[in-house]
């Protein structure tokens, strides 16, 4: 992801804290984290490699559509590029494509273009036989973007329709479903200067992390809902998924300045209330959202990067605190895999990633988890080289820890 390389010039974060400033500022004791001691194994996760993707790329969104799994968009810096070339392009991509998972070793078809501008950190979600895509970013005009489309495949033929466009330009939302409805949660505005959270890039639409977004896809011509926003940090880049009927909303990030988000919250539908739960374990985040929840329980926060400051609900800022894995404990990304389980509101362990990666898609489907791109730094996985934007498709078999 290009803007993290600009993340490094943080100097001015913390010139507002002292060194009281972590218990000044500690969560309330029912939101206090685990100890880092008490993460215990919860899910096995066996990694095996898929069919490599055409070319790499970052911050490309998708899904499991008619047995497919389907990915959209995407970004690629060109590092890597003379290690491998062709592989490695720079550039911005409208490019779509698919795995049958009936038959995988026949490797990735080509679909048909995704039908707007060319993008990465659009965000999408399957729903009954379609998948719902919106928003995302560039580096053109109008860098932000608002549209919405739907893919399915029909008669044998991939195609796209409209949707309502979203009532304002994001990138890099939480996305999830329940039944029929989409619900959309924080996000960032991006003016190639930066990405804001806390107000759109004109300081309007105060608190543009925090809102909280739904649509039925049933009743697509009833347009968008505004719901409760969030009452914690507003952020981007969270784990967002729904288990048992409800939405959570786990870590993020926080946009100019960056600041990882650890405060985490649960969204009940009928009662259109939100309540906190657990803070993060260890201060990481930029895990992937959508459809990364395992049978309706246990929630997956893959990869992961840790900003130079953590972000408070109040706005204030206070050092990081855990200490995040890396392969081979070395790299700028992580390779953890946490699991929240939502039945007992605790966080554990699952294997770990063969490489390090922020943000790559990831997609649970069935008793399988698939990770696609995404920013590794570059690294090797049973015996191939990835680049920093990798054409790696990782597929984890997913099973409960027995104690």
């Amino acid at each position: 992801m290009p803007f993290l390389i600009a993340l490094a010039v943080v100097g001015g974060w913390l010139a507002a804290s002292g060194p009281d400033d972590g218990a000044r500022h500690a969560p309330h004791a029912r939101h206090a984290p685990q100890a880092e001691a008490e993460l215990r194994p919860m899910l096995t996760i066996a990694w095996s490699r898929c069919p490599d993707l055409p070319r790499g790329f970052q911050d490309s969104d998708g899904g499991v559509v008619d047995n497919t799994l389907v990915t959209l968009c995407g970004f690629c810096t060109g590092t890597d590029n003379d290690k491998k070339p062709g592989v490695y392009v720079r550039g911005f991509l409208n490019r779509a494509w698919g795995l049958d998972l009936g038959d995988p070793g026949a490797g990735w078809a080509e679909l048909p273009p995704f039908p707007g501008a060319a993008r990465q950190e659009l965000f999408a979600i399957p729903v009954g036989d379609a998948l719902y895509c919106w928003g995302g970013f560039s580096y053109s005009e109008p860098y932000c973007y608002a549209d919405g489309c739907r893919l399915a495949r029909r008669d044998g033929r991939w195609t796209y329709e409209p949707l309502p466009a979203l009532p304002w330009a994001l990138c890099s939302s939480g996305v999830c479903a329940i039944g029929s409805t989409v619900y959309v949660v924080g996000g960032a505005d991006y003016d190639a200067e930066g990405f804001r959270t806390a107000a759109d890039r004109h300081g309007n639409n105060e608190r543009l992390g925090a809102h909280f977004l739904a649509i039925d896809t049933a009743h697509l011509d009833a347009g968008w809902r505004r719901l409760p926003d969030c009452p914690g940090t507003p952020r981007w880049v969270a784990a967002t998924a729904a288990a048992g009927g409800k939405v959570y909303v786990i870590g993020g990030a926080t946009g100019d300045p960056y600041a990882t988000v650890v405060d985490n919250w649960v969204y009940e539908p009928g009662a259109e209330r939100w309540t906190r739960i657990r803070d993060l374990p260890i201060a990481s985040g930029n895990f992937p959202s959508g459809a990364i929840a395992w049978r309706d329980r246990y929630i997956l926060l893959i990869g992961g990067y840790q900003y130079d400051a953590v972000a408070n609900p109040d706005g204030t800022t206070r050092p990081p605190y855990g200490t995040p894995g890396r392969f081979n404990d070395t790299g700028a990304y992580y390779n953890d895999v946490f699991v929240y389980d939502t039945q007992t509101g605790r966080f554990g362990r699952a294997d770990s990633l063969p490489i390090n990666n922020n943000l790559p898609m990831a997609v649970v489907h069935g008793d399988d988890v698939y990770l696609i791109g995404g920013e590794t730094g570059s690294g090797v996985v049973e015996g191939e080289f990835y680049g920093h934007h990798p054409e790696l498709c990782l597929k984890g078999r997913l099973a409960v820890v027995e104690e």
